[in-house]
């Protein structure tokens, strides 16, 4: 737990990653096995600790692909004394690392945002580090905004841009593809698998966004995993490079943020605040940075090399090794 009141209150929400919905579409997409688990203390009723494992066909826990996070949901007591959450997060995240360290896991794997005590896994020599991601309460505050944000909309406004929730998803995939053919990656999600995403949360629970230009084309879309009353995840995103300056990103999420507001949202997550130009036109929202845990499992070659090879070092050594 930190003594911060957005930290805490992120941990106690639950989050749209625990959706049947989307732990079926993980299942099928990826061929992982999903199970949720459950840590309480033994004889007490509170606290306890809800979340949801990927396994692999060896039962190794795994963060399958266009996963932000494993999703976790803490529950204290009626309490607010930080000595008395710092206890009780050790008492449930002990029987989480006590599980990890049984089943194994592989890879890194992520704790959502909000969720930074990792002395439990520090103490049982887990890999630790932290990553960032910006997250926010909704409905979605102006006052901490950079001015190009409004600056932006009321141009993409001007000149005659639209944006509005969207079932449409060759649209959507239309604009990811657009990204993905600018920075050359792939989000692994052809049209059919955002269709089959969407009967299997239900339209209250996978959002669909598109910006649109004068003509009607699509230049911006946008996926959110919404839950009310819930965290809800910012999924995909992707834009036109021709039509970025004109304020169309600005425009497109400043209406997600508002229909999601409406629809009951509590919480939003922009889900990662790691590369820097990424993390850049995030801030310029003024949401809070948020640190979450992450845990890597460690071969013993690397864990020899990481202690035999001088921290300063290990950048010129792999640069070496991946140039043989």
């Amino acid at each position: 737990m930190m003594h911060d009141p957005l930290c805490n209150a992120l941990m106690t929400a639950r989050s749209a990653l625990f959706l049947e919905g989307w732990l079926k579409f993980n299942e099928e997409k990826w061929g992982y096995r999903a199970e949720r688990v459950f840590f309480q203390p033994a004889g007490k009723e509170l606290p306890t600790l809800e979340g949801v494992f990927y396994l692999n066909r060896r039962g190794h826990v795994v963060m399958p692909p266009r996963n932000p996070y494993l999703p976790l949901h803490f529950t204290p007591t009626s309490t607010e004394q930080p000595y008395r959450l710092y206890t009780q997060w050790l008492e449930v995240s002990e029987l989480l690392a006590s599980d990890l360290e049984k089943r194994g896991f592989r890879g890194t794997i992520s704790f959502p945002s909000g969720f930074t005590d990792g002395r439990s896994f520090q103490w049982k020599s887990f890999s630790t580090n932290f990553r960032y991601s910006f997250a926010t309460r909704l409905p979605v505050e102006q006052t901490n905004q950079d001015p190009s944000v409004h600056k932006n909309i009321n141009k993409a406004i001007r000149l005659g841009y639209r944006a509005q929730a969207t079932t449409d998803w060759e649209a959507i995939h239309f604009c990811l593809k657009k990204t993905e053919d600018a920075k050359a990656f792939s989000h692994m999600t052809p049209p059919k698998d955002l269709a089959r995403l969407s009967e299997l949360l239900g339209q209250d629970h996978c959002l669909g966004y598109v910006c649109r230009d004068s003509a009607g084309s699509p230049v911006s879309g946008q996926i959110k995993i919404f839950l009310a009353d819930g965290i809800s995840i910012d999924w995909s995103a992707g834009t036109d490079r021709e039509h970025l300056k004109n304020g169309v990103n600005q425009l497109i999420y400043e209406d997600s943020f508002t229909d999601m507001a409406a629809r009951g949202g509590r919480f939003f997550d922009l889900c990662g605040a790691n590369i820097k130009p990424v993390a850049n036109a995030k801030a310029t929202w003024g949401f809070p940075l948020i640190p979450y845990l992450t845990l890597t499992h460690e071969t013993a070659q690397r864990k020899l090399a990481r202690l035999l090879v001088p921290k300063a070092l290990r950048p010129s050594i792999r640069r070496f090794l991946k140039g043989v």
